[in-house]
């Protein structure tokens, strides 16, 4: 916990992004430790076995969402102060924010382009391709001859992330609705 609190004393991360972290971090410790958890010593436990006591104490109590998000919490957590503890110089990587583009001195491009309507997908509206170790692309043939690509996590799919996604593409078709021959009337 003082390490978290260290960080966002330093100003090595902002405290909204350690705060998740912290209070992830309490509620695993207190519910496997109980409240004595401060003396638990992190550098060597395994953390998907640690997470999976975590879970069998606290069956029923949050749902597989909250319990997935306390997992990548605490894993992030637990890594950062691992790092820190074998390199005290260990700082978190920086986020870049992106900066727009400006347009070249001197050239035609100095005049601004008409916005594209909302529904056409730019540059900067498109998905960040998945980091490699995560999720896997997986092409699916349509009818039309396009290719589309499903990411898909290596780890397996569970059966109710399944069924979402398959409302999910059930809600995209759009179905054309018939069209009467000329010179018919209703």
């Amino acid at each position: 916990m003082a390490f978290m609190d260290f960080m966002i004393d330093k100003g090595y991360a902002p405290a909204g992004s350690i705060t998740p972290w912290k209070s992830a971090a309490k509620q695993v410790f207190s519910t496997v430790e109980g409240d004595e958890f401060e003396g638990a010593d992190v550098r060597t436990f395994d953390i998907d076995e640690y997470m999976s006591r975590f879970e069998n104490r606290s069956i029923g109590k949050y749902s597989h969402e909250s319990l997935r998000a306390y997992r990548q919490r605490f894993r992030k957590a637990v890594e950062a102060y691992r790092a820190y503890l074998a390199d005290p110089n260990w700082r978190p990587p920086a986020k870049r924010t992106p900066r727009p583009k400006r347009a070249e001195a001197g050239t035609a491009a100095t005049k601004r382009p008409k916005a594209s309507p909302p529904s056409a997908q730019t540059d900067q509206t498109k998905p960040a391709p998945p980091s490699s170790g995560t999720l896997i692309a997986y092409p699916f043939p349509l009818k039309n001859g396009q290719m589309a690509q499903l990411h898909l996590p290596t780890q397996g799919l569970d059966r109710a992330d399944a069924e979402r996604l398959t409302h999910f593409i059930r809600a995209l078709v759009f179905d054309q609705p018939a069209q009467l021959p000329a010179g018919e009337d209703e």
